[in-house]
């Protein structure tokens, strides 16, 4: 977009983000993910794409994830821990 709507998030490549279910689009359980790109709003006003490496149970790589975030979520501090 050449205009945004949105501030950028505050969040940078190596961030953790810890997404609960209901605080990702089309969510299916938590979600521990490490951001591998900066993130990039999305089509959907309000809604930033996220990329990032799924953290497993065991603290392992998991799969690479694309998840769309509400812009709110990821301005809470809950939800971030820097690298």
């Amino acid at each position: 977009m050449s205009e945004r709507s949105y501030p950028s998030p505050p969040i940078q490549v190596g961030d953790m983000l810890y997404l609960r279910e209901q605080e990702y689009q089309y969510g299916a359980g938590e979600l521990r993910l490490r951001i591998t790109a900066p993130p990039v709003e999305s089509a959907a006003p309000g809604w930033w794409t996220v990329v990032g490496v799924q953290v497993l149970w065991n603290d392992l790589d998991g799969a690479k994830r694309r998840v769309q975030v509400p812009a709110a979520v990821l301005r809470d501090p809950r939800v971030r821990r820097p690298r």
